[in-house]
């Protein structure tokens, strides 16, 4: 733990630093010499000094890229901001700049680009002071735990600093993410402690106490209309004598996304600021967080909008000028928001028909790319669980009525690994730092009960065993059990060789201190904000093992999170993402943090990592062409990786949809197939006589790819193989019946390369018209569940990433990355589709899979599986199939938070 000479010299460095080297980080040399030269003002020890500077140097060194925007040129909105800078002073960025580089350790340089990026975001809204009616709808794009609420709370700043009146910002669904949102804008926006400002009279005494930016300069004030005791309530308001009118600050509004409190908001606003066209002439700036949670409208157009939506959409209408800015990682409810809903039943709907942003995380960040990647830059992070061990304790599809009398044994695992961590972080000297686990396998409350039951058992009887014998010898130690336990998960984990610590150092000088104060909560509706509530904790440091589901899975930040244990079967984009809380910033700990999960979600992770690039190179391209909003909007939902999100009900689909879909330009594969016997035998007797026929169909090509080529193959045989091989329904992105139509009807695709690759498996004899083809079989791990099976994979792939690379030459393949290079500057990943975007014939993959299985054989699994991938070629005009997506066959294979009306207090 650092002294108070050491936390200040720190600081003093930091702003030296800052302010000497502004645009580039500064050498070793000039580093250690400014250094050096405070540290005489302000004597600390040689092993400070020494985690002093370490601490600086993995804060000097981040930066961070603008973002990249398409908007639509031709609106009325114009330019006005840079036009304006000169007459503002920039009084509430600018002390929130102090704030972040003097307070948090942020550099210069990551500051001055958040500057710029929260600029051009508040140019693209509307003009405060233009007093014609306007309304703006915008949407902001980020990663998962990136610092997304750094962003809009510049744009709070800025709002402020231009003109803007009302800030509303809406802040997820429950309570406790309310909270959370409402401290830091507290302490970063407004300088108050809320908490002391609003009261009912009779109750305590208003007092003003001033936090976080408030401490730096408090010249200027925003009025708080919201608490973090209090969501909005006209009550408190009126007990305080607040309007709008009264004021001449700006008015802050921290609200849940509850069709109540939207209610009570609207008629508040109205009775008490209106005019008498019953519309507020006061610039609003309102920012929906989550936005792509409960703000879409989910239901059919020809019905009433979901409540929520039509709350927040009717607020909006109340103001002459309105900018409405929603802030999402998971944009894909938002992006299939129909544009045209602008009829007089559903009115002006949230598509974000003016400008789409993609903001860029600084370079500390540890993100889906970091992780599941390709490749990983933390690969280690990842502890694979068996899926069948775990569903013996919590099947895919319990109800809240599960027993829980015991956990599986990679459970106990992550919780002896995140006590080692406490230990080794206060080793490190980051004693009054958070620390969170998150627990993540159910969510029902009472099974959620149950397990936190369970693990305060486990942690009493360990917190107990550690107090009376970690003084012990080794030896004498390891006759205990919980002791001898901890000892082999910080054997299994290397744990000495990575932290330089022994393990008798740790048993006896850190252990115990390090696990005494860890609780284990239970975190949900009903547990309410207070069971993660860090700010009680801020002296010393919160530890926790916070157990729960929805709670957190969406917006909710654990801090200093080490460890995580997931088990959801989600395969929804953005519930998958959103329950992603490890991503995010490790500072000094990024080499311990682990994420236990199945085989099948790491996968799944790695294939929603991928769509998710590409999705951003879309807007960068995008950008170039200087396409519109609508436009990518249209490009999105013509993508097949987009199929997994129409088959939820907030895509407003029926029974049945049938929908365009661009299958030029991709890589489309067969990861999952059904594990009806019948079916396999069909596909396999399919794959067996188009091989067969290849000899005599077309002509073998000589290519520098391990496998086996033919050029010059008719489509009639594709188009023929493709109608009789079937794959799971499940796997929306490959319909061989669209595809074999397509192809059929496509003129451009006529004449084929079919490409065998050859694996690691054994040898594989399938017979030819000129002889026995030989194959050397592709090693997958192979999975079945409920009539599936799946190739395991990273990415939910069949073959090996640049598979598609298969007969091009070298220079048509240098062609293509150089293509993709400058495309996506600092993308050094080349995925599948860059093969595809030069002039070359249609591929077909002919993938002959060696079976592992592992100890459990499952007999309704082949030894020899056969699958299939189609590259066709296209990076001019977007071609379409006509694929259908039919929810009745999907629902069985939703995890039941993927359904809208899911709620982990039932």
């Amino acid at each position: 733990m650092l002294s108070q000479n050491a936390i200040l010299l720190e600081r003093f460095i930091t702003v030296a630093l800052n302010t000497k080297f502004p645009l580039n980080p500064p050498s070793e040399e000039e580093f250690l010499n400014e250094a050096n030269l405070l540290r005489m003002a302000m004597p600390i020890s040689d092993e400070e000094f020494s985690q002093v500077k370490k601490n600086l140097k993995a804060a000097l060194m981040i930066t961070m890229d603008v973002g990249v925007y398409v908007y639509d040129e031709n609106s009325d909105h114009q330019s006005w901001l840079p036009s304006r800078r000169a007459e503002l002073d920039f009084y509430y960025w600018n002390r929130y700049r102090r704030f972040l580089e003097d307070v948090k350790g942020w550099n210069t340089r990551v500051t001055s680009n958040l500057d710029q990026v929260s600029t051009e975001i508040m140019d693209l809204l509307g003009d405060p002071q233009n007093n014609n009616p306007w309304q703006r709808r915008g949407l902001v794009l980020g990663d998962v735990q990136s610092g997304k609420t750094a962003n809009y709370t510049a744009i709070c700043n800025k709002a402020a600093d231009t003109g803007y009146k009302v800030i509303i910002v809406l802040a997820g669904m429950m309570e406790n993410l309310r909270m959370q949102t409402q401290e830091r804008l507290d302490k970063e926006f407004a300088g108050r402690l809320s908490k002391n400002l609003l009261r009912l009279k009779g109750n305590q005494e208003v007092r003003n106490i001033f936090d976080g930016v408030g401490k730096i300069d408090a010249t200027k004030r925003i009025s708080a209309f919201t608490s973090v005791i209090s969501d909005f309530s006209s009550t408190v308001l009126n007990s305080n004598d607040l309007t709008l009118r009264n004021i001449t600050e700006p008015a802050l509004f921290v609200v849940k996304k509850n069709k109540s409190v939207l209610r009570n908001l609207e008629n508040w606003l109205i009775s008490n600021n209106a005019d008498n066209n019953g519309m507020i002439d006061l610039p609003l700036l309102l920012i929906d967080d989550e936005a792509d949670n409960a703000s879409v409208n989910t239901k059919k157009e020809d019905q009433d909008p979901t409540a929520i939506n039509a709350g927040i959409r009717s607020i909006l209408s109340k103001f002459y000028r309105a900018s409405y800015v929603g802030i999402t990682a998971t944009p894909f409810a938002n992006i299939f928001i129909n544009p045209e809903t602008d009829n007089d039943m559903v009115g002006d709907d949230l598509f974000p028909r003016d400008f789409i942003y993609v903001l860029s995380p600084p370079t500390n960040y540890i993100g889906a790319d970091g992780i599941f990647g390709d490749p990983p830059k933390y690969k280690d992070c990842l502890v694979e669980i068996d899926s069948e061990e775990i569903d013996s304790f919590f099947p895919f599809k319990h109800k809240k009525d599960l027993v829980v009398d015991d956990l599986p044994e990679n459970l106990y695992e992550s919780l002896g690994y995140f006590l080692l961590v406490n230990a080794i972080r206060d080793s490190r000297g980051d004693v009054t730092d958070h620390r969170s686990m998150l627990i993540n396998v159910s969510r029902f409350t009472d099974v959620q009960v149950e397990i936190k039951n369970q693990i305060i058992t486990w942690l009493n009887q360990v917190q107990s065993d550690a107090r009376n014998y970690c003084a012990l010898s080794v030896e004498k130690a390891m006759e205990i059990r919980s002791l001898r336990f901890l000892k082999q998960v910080w054997d299994k984990h290397e744990l000495t060789s990575k932290t330089g610590i022994t393990w008798i150092r740790l048993q006896q000088k850190y252990l115990y201190k390090a696990i005494a104060p860890i609780e284990a909560r239970a975190v949900n509706q009903k547990t309410g904000a207070a069971s993660l509530d860090y700010y009680a904790h801020k002296e010393k440091g919160f530890r926790v093992i916070a157990i729960g589901g929805i709670s957190l899975s969406r917006g909710l930040t654990l801090e200093g999170l080490c460890v995580s244990y997931f088990y959801r079967n989600s395969q929804m984009y953005d519930t998958l993402l959103q329950m992603g809380r490890w991503f995010g910033y490790r500072p000094n700990y990024d080499d311990l943090f682990k994420i236990w999960m199945a085989k099948d979600a790491i996968d799944w992770y790695g294939f929603i990592t991928e769509a998710s690039n590409e999705l951003k190179r879309e807007i960068s391209k995008m950008n170039r062409l200087k396409l519109t909003p609508r436009d990518f909007g249209l490009k999105v939902r013509q993508d097949p990786s987009s199929l997994i999100v129409t088959a939820r009900n907030k895509m407003r689909s029926g029974t049945r949809v049938s929908r365009p879909i661009q299958v030029t330009g991709k890589l489309l594969e067969t990861p999952r197939l059904k594990s009806k016997p019948d079916v396999l035998e069909s596909n396999e007797r399919a794959f067996k006589k188009f091989i067969a026929n290849l000899d005599s169909a077309g002509v073998k090509k000589e290519i520098e790819q391990n496998g086996q080529m033919w050029s010059g193959i008719n489509k009639n045989l594709i188009v023929d193989l493709l109608l009789s091989f079937d794959t799971h329904p499940w796997h929306l992105a490959f319909q061989s019946r669209a595809l074999a139509e397509f192809i059929d009807k496509n003129g451009q695709f006529s004449k084929w390369d079919v490409f065998i690759p050859n694996g690691l498996g054994k040898a594989y004899d399938i017979e030819g018209k000129n002889g026995i083809i030989t194959v050397n079989m592709e090693k997958r791990i192979i999975t079945e569940s409920d009539g599936m099976i799946k190739v395991s994979g990273t990415k939910v792939r069949v073959g090996s990433g640049g598979s598609t690379k298969a007969g091009l030459k070298k220079e048509e393949i240098k062609l293509a990355e150089k293509a993709f290079k400058k495309a996506n500057p600092g993308k050094n990943n080349i995925p599948d589709s860059a093969y595809l975007t030069i002039n070359r014939q249609p591929i077909l993959m002919m993938h002959i899979i060696e079976s592992q299985q592992g100890e459990n054989h499952n007999p309704k699994i082949p030894d020899v599986l056969f699958a299939l991938g189609i590259g066709l070629p296209g990076d001019g005009e977007v071609q379409t199939a006509n694929y259908v997506v039919n929810q009745i066959e999907l629902r069985n294979w939703m995890d039941p938070d993927d359904e809208e009306d899911d709620d982990d207090a039932y």
